[in-house]
């Protein structure tokens, strides 16, 4: 099988391969071929010279190949190619290979099993290549990906203090001046139960505000609305409170995760006020998008009603202007009617197209 020139004979023999065995010099891989009886080397390309710095006369046997593998891939990567060889699947492997001088480089080696008639192993030939440059540039990928994980931690953690400062701080703040200056007789029962609601829907906010990169938006107005709808519709029901849900089959425009928090956070807090405080018969909560980048969201009750502008001065309307800055900080804006025998609050929103 061998010529007086050491050559990879993969032609009929009668063939010339001589342009054949050029092409295969020319690579920048090198090749080989082994004799599986023997677990000899019958061919190795002369590439090994420039790749790994070893003479093709220092590859005579699979030891060879086996002791200059890295001791930290050595047993694994033999067991894995020979358990593979004598199935007589075709396979690849990398590991860090030694070089002549001492050192390491990396190498992918792909292997094609040749087999007889029966399908017993007889030999392998194949292409080892270096792949030490794409090693380091994966590496750098994933010093680089590290650091931007790190990065989006630091900015949240950043994003958290920030929120509550401005939100939750201010909050205090504003009660804190409220208690000061109620005198002697003090804050009512209603007016703190409103303020400690308003630092419940801050650190909502906050919550919301920074989760929102794990929030998946629905695909629909049916998803998005479907477990608020099952959610609300029991407690309803018991209090023989009839409500129509309207919305659109789909999206004109997708909210952004953060729109969609402050939809969903409105329309419990909305819902929850009815159940509360109404004494409602029917609700009707409708939403629709008469422009691709306009929503409108509704919701009505015929209960008892209040007066907007008298709560909102009692300082009892705190859930109300809760409600507003969470829709104003998405680029809504929230408007709130009421009478004896309706409400009606009106979310619309300036969606942000992608």
């Amino acid at each position: 099988m061998l010529d007086t020139q050491p050559r990879l004979r993969t032609l009929e023999p009668d063939t010339d391969n001589g342009l054949y065995q050029t092409l295969l010099e020319s690579t920048l891989a090198i090749p080989f071929r082994i004799d599986w009886a023997s677990k000899k080397y019958t061919y190795v390309g002369p590439q090994i010279e420039a790749l790994l710095g070893w003479s093709q006369d220092s590859w005579e046997t699979v030891n060879d190949w086996a002791e200059r593998i890295h001791p930290d891939e050595r047993d694994t990567t033999v067991n894995r190619c020979v358990g593979l060889c004598l199935a007589g699947v075709d396979h690849e492997a990398e590991y860090r290979a030694l070089t002549s001088d001492g050192s390491f480089v990396w190498v992918r080696e792909v292997v094609h099993v040749l087999c007889d008639a029966q399908g017993e192993t007889t030999g392998l030939i194949g292409f080892t290549f270096d792949i030490t440059e794409q090693k380091k540039a994966d590496q750098l990928r994933a010093e680089l990906d590290a650091q931007k994980v790190s990065y989006a931690r630091l900015q949240e953690r950043l994003n958290l203090t920030h929120d509550l400062h401005d939100g939750l701080g201010g909050s205090l703040v504003h009660m804190i001046a409220a208690v000061e200056q109620g005198g002697d007789g003090g804050l009512t029962r209603p007016q703190v139960l409103s303020m400690l609601k308003l630092i419940r829907d801050d650190l909502r906010q906050t919550i919301d505000s920074n989760s929102s990169a794990q929030v998946r938006v629905p695909a629909s107005p049916q998803e998005w609305l479907a477990p608020l709808r099952h959610r609300f519709t029991n407690l309803l029901d018991a209090l023989d409170i009839r409500c129509d849900w309207q919305f659109a089959p789909a999206w004109r425009t997708p909210p952004d995760a953060l729109q969609y928090l402050a939809m969903t956070r409105l329309v419990e807090e909305a819902l929850t006020n009815v159940i509360k405080h109404s004494q409602a018969r029917h609700v009707r909560l409708s939403f629709v998008q008469p422009e691709a980048d306009d929503l409108v969201l509704e919701i009505e009750d015929d209960g008892v009603g209040f007066d907007v502008a008298a709560v909102d001065a009692s300082g009892l309307g705190i859930g109300m202007r809760s409600m507003a800055v969470r829709i104003g900080r998405v680029g809504g804006v929230l408007e709130i009617d009421s009478e004896p025998g309706r409400t009606l609050l009106t979310a619309r929103l300036a969606l942000r197209q992608s």
